[in-house]
């Protein structure tokens, strides 16, 4: 191979992984596979361990700089040589490797949860607006699917879903994208008025006020109502050799029923009533709404004690903004019935399982969410597919869900500790900035308890409990 087909080898490399970060930020349902993806093809050229160096390189290069420049103020010029030669060997190191070490940053240096940038009232770090990440990621996708045969048939599946998300400002799959902002409307009609082109200025103007039209059309208050679809592969049984093999591990199948009658009709329609215009704001609004969940909720056998705290709790998923681990919008998922694989262990047993160890954690009991995240990002996929004999493109291991919680736990005595469990999902704050839900405290309602705090909070009286979800469960959108 000559050197020029290595360089060009090389920018193919590069240039893969970038669209795999591009697919991991916009596709957030997978994103774990294509970061673990990107892993893959990265680790040959730089390890992560080639990255971490880099990084004790970086710091150890601003301490020689400022060495040197201390010694310069001292006019201390032996110093100077000594610091400024030790700094410009590192500086030539990392020049070298200047490329696979920017790429390596966006890859191991990836945080393994990102807001999804079409989930309504989420808003992504990385684009402007959900038309301009609709139309990044599904060039990704198809440039993906061009050239990683590895994961062709899913990049071109996620294609097809993305194309077929309904997005605010986005043209519709297959349709063309014509859009003309005012500046340059301005400028094409001074162009056309300059030629004396009387035809085009015109169909201009004719185009821009349909788009004015249509603007203050979109723009108009609607009550729209949000509707949730509930894929019916929740209800599905695992296969008898994975639910083996999960005992093995510490997991139990389960199979849990949404309660019916009252409740659950008032849980729907509260969710799809309000969801849409999340805010706090809208919680004086909604106060109704959450006063009909408290009075059904004592229809089902949540006591009247904590049915105000259980109604409270499922309207704030309604009114306030959450994702789950996937980075989309979190909602209390309304299946009839859902089968999970669940550690279902009585509170108070901290027994280092199976489970535990093959994720590499020595304990359950103060950990902190990124270090919990970080485990499951880099031995979940292995776990599921190699352990249980499922395929980690259908099933995640996750921090059991809030609602997956309240259902399992009422029959099991959960929440009846002073301590937290960690749940999946986030609060997302102003900003962006978002913090890990926990629950379950017996002094602030017990199993139907819902609070947050931060990611790196190792806080010694919170724990982990893991579930085996189908990614469905993680795609359900309120739209």
């Amino acid at each position: 191979m000559t050197k020029q087909d290595a360089e060009g080898d090389k920018e193919r490399g590069l240039a893969t992984l970038g669209r795999l970060v591009t697919a991991a930020d916009g596709d957030t349902l997978y994103r774990d596979v294509y970061l673990h993806r990107a892993v893959e093809l990265l680790s040959p050229v730089v390890t992560e361990a080639n990255w971490l160096a880099s990084l004790a390189s970086r710091d150890q290069l601003a301490r020689l700089l400022a060495q040197a420049r201390a010694a310069v103020a001292q006019q201390d010029w032996t110093k100077v040589e000594e610091a400024g030669g030790r700094a410009a060997s590192l500086q030539r190191s990392l020049d070298a490797h200047k490329a696979g070490l920017a790429v390596a940053e966006t890859v191991y240096g990836a945080p393994p949860v990102a807001l999804d940038p079409f989930s309504p009232g989420l808003t992504s770090t990385r684009w402007g607006n959900p038309a301009q990440a609709r139309t990044e990621v599904i060039a990704a996708l198809g440039e993906l699917a061009r050239d990683d045969e590895t994961r062709r048939d899913l990049y071109a599946a996620r294609q097809r879903a993305v194309e077929a998300l309904v997005v605010p400002g986005a043209p519709a799959s297959g349709a063309p994208a014509a859009a003309t902002s005012s500046a340059s409307a301005e400028k094409q009609a001074l162009q056309a008025l300059e030629r004396g082109d009387a035809s085009a200025l015109e169909t201009l103007a004719a185009s821009m006020l349909g788009r004015r039209t249509a603007a203050a059309s979109d723009a108009a208050p609607t009550a729209r109502r949000a509707a949730i679809a509930v894929p019916e592969a929740l209800g599905e049984p695992f296969p008898d050799p994975s639910v083996t093999k999960a005992k093995a591990l510490g997991l139990e199948a389960v199979e849990t029923r949404l309660a019916t009658g009252a409740v659950a009709g008032e849980i729907v329609d509260f969710i799809q009533r309000y969801a849409l215009g999340a805010s706090a704001a809208a919680h004086d609004r909604a106060r109704d709404g959450i006063a009909r969940l408290s009075i059904a909720a004592t229809e089902v056998s949540v006591p009247d004690g904590v049915a105000a705290v259980f109604a409270e709790t499922v309207s704030m998923f309604a009114l306030h903004l959450y994702v789950n681990s996937a980075g989309v919008r979190y909602i209390p998922i309304p299946a009839v019935r859902e089968t999970v694989l669940i550690e279902t262990h009585p509170e108070g047993d901290e027994t280092v399982t199976s489970l535990l160890r093959e994720l590499g954690l020595e304990h359950r009991r103060g950990l902190a969410r990124d270090d919990i995240e970080d485990r499951l990002q880099k031995q979940g996929a292995r776990i599921v597919g190699e352990l249980l004999g499922l395929d980690p493109l259908a099933f995640r291991i996750v921090c059991v869900p809030p609602d997956v919680f309240m259902r399992v736990g009422r029959d099991r005595g959960w929440g009846s500790r002073p301590e937290w469990t960690h749940f999946d999902g986030y609060q997302v704050m102003r900003g962006g900035r978002i913090r890990a839900l926990v629950g379950g405290h017996a002094q602030y309602g017990g199993i139907y308890d819902l609070a947050s705090i931060s990611r790196d909070d190792a806080r010694d009286n919170t724990l982990v409990r893991f579930a085996v979800v189908r990614r469905e469960r993680l795609g359900v959108r309120i739209g």
